[in-house]
């Protein structure tokens, strides 16, 4: 509690002096009426006083005449009232109790205003903990980001306690990354009572899959340089000086190459994918100096075609600024990148769209985005589909707020849960992006194991700034330092008693007690390493930190819904085509195929 103690205002002590001045003057005049007394017997004049107090209703109380004795003990009591209001006082500010820290843990009762009245409206935290989803429900106070930074280490049950229990909660469309590739099948059917639409994007078999072609998204020029941002960004090795300059060179080559695919798609009437891209890089190459490669040819057609087009120009702006060795370790680097579309695989994984993602903030959608937890050859595909996300969402999101969208009324809000999120790999502007979500009803889950990933990821201050962004924070266990004395610190420090004793011995032996104040971490980052395993820390923007037990999944009303293994009946099993080819040859019978050679074509009669 904070007291202030404030100066003094003169006025009232000018009037007390004024007081004091005639009141002392009064009692000087009375003193001067009383009969003296003898010095020897009463030499302190204790006679006279007692005079007084017998006789002072005699005497009148208004008495304007002075003399020199009643003048100066007048002055002498104006001067007592100055002295009053001149007197040394304390004006600074206390917080008693407080006085080294004010930190404490918090109750959920405290917490409990968080919470929307609906259950399935909120994102469940601990045992005791829960946050509305929708602010437009909450009051103002309690209206903060939904995003939320999730730490533990292996096994302090990430998808156990945090994951799965808000799988089950179903007020909002969800999109979920998974390394194992289990958890479509552990909750796909809970979402399928639930009638959600059910997406998979597959980057650990490659098959099975939903398909994602970033062309289908690409709705304007200025899509070129997002997605050529994305793929560079993600595949950018480290943040040194000299890593910029290949940046940039990418960045160029790789906007011409996306742009010619985006505008002779356009011109030609074939469906653009990021493959293709792989066929121009195959024909840069000049194979005599003297004579222009077929790439080259292709641009000087485009720029026929469409003049001063931006592919066209950031075509010419690479061939201007590098040439030679450069030039070709460009064209190395770039083409490492895009090898992986020599995988037919991987080819089919982004040639067709399946996703349908301006939709999934408009009708309930539930997203798998299966990610390899050590082969990050396929991160830059994982970042460039969540670049795509977040610009395709946002984009839905305003023109519904502005009710200009074609048919949607109601803004759905979307839930990204980002477990082993550092796999996901770099997304361009994410910092950015996070702080602009909330009023589109777009929220992210960054699940971590510890700190230091996203600051590898992303840099300390981008991983700082991330980290600002998210409203909440959960931590769940872990043993990293850098993570603990951050912890340590959010935590904050609190003022305790200290209480010393001292004892001298000897023959004239004492001893003593001292009490003092002094400051305290909440929880210093040894208390906070060894917290329970079922234990978790909540810390809530505004809020003191929340120590409760873990959420668990089978507290949840419809955890019954959920599998745990194969051999569950809810265990969800689903089929994906990754072409017309597959999905005929699923379809047909093996008994309905009928194997012809052209020799028989040849007997089979034409219909006329």
């Amino acid at each position: 509690m904070i007291v202030e103690k404030k100066q003094k205002r003169f006025l009232p002590y000018l009037g007390l002096g004024i007081i004091l001045f005639y009141f002392f003057h009064w009692l000087a005049k009375l003193y001067g009426l009383a009969p003296q007394t003898d010095t020897l017997t009463d030499p302190f004049g204790l006679g006279k006083i007692e005079w007084m107090l017998d006789n002072f209703t005699q005497y009148p109380w208004i008495d304007l005449q002075f003399t020199s004795a009643s003048l100066f003990a007048g002055i002498f009591g104006f001067f007592l009232a100055l002295f009053l209001y001149m007197r040394i006082t304390d004006t600074g500010v206390y917080r008693y109790g407080e006085e080294h820290g004010s930190a404490r843990f918090a109750t959920a009762q405290e917490l409990s205003s968080f919470r929307d009245s609906e259950a399935n409206n909120n994102k469940i935290f601990t045992q005791n903990a829960q946050m509305g989803l929708l602010n437009k429900r909450l009051p103002y106070k309690r209206q903060l980001n939904k995003n939320t930074v999730v730490i533990g280490g292996p096994g302090s049950g990430k998808t156990f306690t945090f994951v799965k229990p808000n799988a089950l909660q179903t007020v909002a469309s969800k999109i979920f990354t998974d390394t194992k590739g289990l958890l479509i099948h552990e909750t796909g059917q809970s979402f399928i009572n639930q009638g959600y639409k059910l997406k998979v994007f597959d980057l650990i078999s490659l098959t099975n899959s939903d398909s994602f072609n970033v062309f289908r998204y690409m709705k304007k020029e200025t899509d070129i340089d997002r997605v050529a941002e994305a793929i560079v960004t993600a595949t950018k090795k480290s943040d040194q000086q000299g890593e910029d300059f290949w940046q940039q060179a990418q960045m160029l080559l790789m906007r011409a190459l996306i742009g010619y695919i985006y505008f002779d798609s356009q011109l030609s009437g074939y469906e653009a994918s990021l493959p293709q891209v792989v066929d121009l890089i195959r024909n840069l190459k000049r194979d005599h100096p003297d004579v222009e490669s077929p790439v080259e040819m292709m641009f000087e057609q485009l720029e026929i075609d469409l003049p001063s087009n931006y592919a066209c120009k950031q075509w010419k702006l690479f061939n201007k600024n590098f040439d030679g060795q450069t030039r070709t370790s460009v064209f190395a680097i770039v083409a490492s990148t895009f090898s992986v579309f020599d995988h037919e695989d991987v080819r089919k994984l982004v040639e067709k769209d399946t996703m349908q993602i301006e939709n999934w903030n408009i009708e309930k959608t539930v997203v798998f985005i299966n990610i390899p937890e050590n082969n990050t050859a396929y991160q830059f595909l994982s970042a460039l589909l969540f670049s795509t996300i977040f610009e395709v969402t946002i984009s839905t999101a305003d023109q519904i707020i502005k009710g200009i969208h074609p048919y949607a009324k109601e803004l759905l809000h979307l839930q990204v849960e980002g477990d082993e999120f550092a796999n996901v790999g770099k997304i361009p502007n994410f910092a950015q992006v996070l702080s602009t979500v909330r009023s589109r009803e777009i929220s992210v889950d960054i699940i971590i194991q510890a700190l230091p990933q996203l600051e590898d990821l992303y840099g300390k201050a981008q991983a700082r700034a991330i980290i600002n962004n998210c409203d909440s924070l959960l931590y769940l266990g872990g043993a990293d330092e850098d993570t603990l004395k951050y912890l340590s610190f959010r935590a904050g420090s609190q003022t305790i008693n200290d209480q010393n004793f001292s004892e001298s011995r000897g023959r004239n032996g004492s001893n003593s007690k001292q009490h003092s104040k002094i400051k305290r971490e909440l929880m210093d980052p040894h208390e906070v390493a060894t917290i329970d395993i079922d234990e978790a820390l909540l810390f809530i923007s505004k809020q003191n930190v929340f120590r409760d037990q873990k959420a668990n999944v089978n507290q949840h009303p419809r955890v019954a819904e959920l599998a745990n293994s194969p051999y569950d009946a809810t265990w969800y099993r689903y089929k994906r085509y990754m072409s017309d080819i597959d999905e005929w040859k699923e379809q047909v019978g093996e008994e309905n195929v009928i194997y012809a050679t052209l020799s028989d074509l040849d007997e089979v009669p034409l219909v006329t």
